[in-house]
């Protein structure tokens, strides 16, 4: 029997197998990859070039090579190292990268039916999608069960953006993030109530932050926590009844600051010097219910302990007006009650003394014809103590007479408790102090000029600059005494934060 020649199928030598290479990071080609390829499983694309010199170092150089990656532009990066650099002289890339073929097969299902993807899995785009599904093979681990999977994605915790694979009943139960720390992040986000001091009466909305600010006090009021809404009425009432003078209510920014430092205090117990019509009283109530939910208080403050405002008042028409706003605070009424005090005739109250509770902390206004006289009387070493010491003291009246305030508050500590604070406001008296910055004897009546002006002008002129010499004297005086510490914040019209020492 002849035998079969089998010399020339042996002698014939044999092509040598082409080299399919995955061009991308190990991230990409985890999730899918062409049938056949060796991932290069770098981190970056700059580690690319020492895993070829390792990995081809023994190779020749005329075996077929094959790139690829997402859109075409990293492989013929490759492909120019590998012949300039490394001397390969057949090297071959797809065209457009795993893209163009993916366009290219789903244009052939459309003309010839179902096409086999030589591509399986997930491409990995750059953009929202992040995973482009072409097949349904799943080759890559969720991380947070282990399962196969070929579905990837960012996780949605934005502080963390970790890049992740993860399986459809993971994402869902994990709200698209890697761990349950950034699961809990993502909850929170959702959950931030806005409260003021009453759900019903007090409430604060979200303020919209968009616009373009001229100055540094704009931008510093829209980026301020908003009041709750019944000070809004609290300051139109006021503009109703004392049209030309609601500037002096202390307003948003001032009030917000009011109600934080109150709210800071030992045991929210606040005396204010100038009721007006209670803006800054309110304020203050505000922060001593939040002492005394701090305190988890079960009792209700009074004179004698616990959170409690005292508000002194000269003015009857003002005591009227106040008495009704803090009324109707205390019985938890909403803004749209409080409109309706401007819509009505204000009998003046022939009481002289009003006791509000709200939550429980206590708020009492007097109206006082001196209240320096008042205070001097309740600092006497040897009098009944019809109020106990005092956390905060705000004096917003009786400018000229400052520095006797100081002296009834610093002599001893029946009003005012060691290392408590005051708050004295108008320091800075619209600019004018800059132009007593040499210190005159107070009250001095310096020539003015009165060309062009009214005789109601003149005495403008000359009250505010006496006035603010009284405040630029105020000023010099009390940041010299050593039984105190002095912050002036220009706040407004400035405001003097007072410590007295231990």
């Amino acid at each position: 029997m002849p035998m079969e020649d089998t010399s020339k199928s042996q002698d014939t030598p044999q092509p040598p197998t082409p080299i399919i290479l995955d061009c991308r990071n190990k991230y990409e080609s985890n999730v899918g990859r062409f049938v056949g390829a060796e991932p290069l499983d770098t981190d970056n694309f700059r580690d690319t070039w020492n895993v070829l010199k390792e990995r081809l170092k023994d190779t020749a150089k005329d075996v077929p090579i094959m790139t690829y990656c997402t859109g075409g532009i990293r492989c013929v990066k490759v492909g120019a190292y590998l012949t300039q650099e490394m001397g390969f002289t057949n090297v071959s890339r797809l065209a457009g990268g795993i893209v163009s073929y993916d366009r290219a097969i789903h244009s052939l299902e459309e003309t010839s039916g179902k096409v086999k993807s030589m591509f399986m899995g997930t491409n990995y785009v750059f953009d929202g999608r992040v995973g482009r599904q072409i097949t349904n093979d799943a080759l890559a681990e969720c991380i947070t069960c282990g399962n196969r999977t070929s579905l990837v994605s960012n996780c949605n915790n934005e502080n963390c953006h970790k890049r992740m694979t993860q399986c459809q009943t993971c994402r869902s139960s994990f709200s698209g993030t890697c761990s349950d720390a950034c699961k809990i992040r993502v909850l929170n986000q959702g959950l931030r109530p806005v409260s003021g001091i009453d759900d019903r009466t007090f409430f604060s909305t979200q303020k919209v932050i968009s616009k373009k600010y001229q100055s540094l006090d704009e931008y510093s009021a829209a980026h301020s926590s908003s009041p709750p809404t019944i000070y809004d009425e609290i300051l139109e009432n006021t503009k109703a009844y004392f049209p030309s003078g609601a500037h002096m209510a202390s307003g948003a920014q001032q009030g917000r600051l009011l109600t934080s430092l109150a709210s800071m205090t030992r045991e929210g117990r606040i005396l204010e010097l100038g009721t007006f019509t209670a803006y800054a009283t309110a304020c203050f109530l505000e922060g001593a219910a939040n002492v005394a939910a701090i305190l988890n208080n079960t009792y209700n403050g009074d004179s004698q302990m616990g959170p409690f405002v005292l508000s002194l008042e000269r003015d009857r028409r003002a005591f009227t007006l106040a008495a009704n706003h803090l009324q109707a605070i205390s019985q938890n009424k909403g803004a749209s009650e409080l409109s309706r005090i401007r819509e009505t005739q204000l009998e003046d109250l022939e009481v002289d003394s009003m006791t509000y509770k709200y939550k429980n902390a206590c708020c009492q206004i007097v109206r006082v014809n001196d209240a320096l006289a008042y205070v001097e009387a309740l600092s006497m070493e040897d009098s009944p103590s019809m109020f106990s010491p005092f956390d905060l003291i705000f004096i917003d009246a009786d400018k000229t007479r400052l520095l006797e305030y100081m002296e009834v508050f610093l002599t001893n500590d029946k009003i005012l408790k060691k290392g408590g604070m005051i708050l004295v406001d108008n320091v800075l008296w619209k600019g004018g102090v800059l132009g007593e910055q040499v210190d005159h004897p107070v009250g001095i009546d310096e020539d003015i000029d009165s060309s062009g002006k009214t005789d109601a002008e003149m005495k403008r002129s000359r009250r505010a600059r006496k006035l603010a010499n009284v405040m630029h004297h105020f000023n010099t005086n009390i940041v010299n005494d050593k039984r105190v510490e002095v912050v002036i914040l220009p706040l407004r019209d400035g405001l003097s934060v007072i410590r007295k020492k231990i």
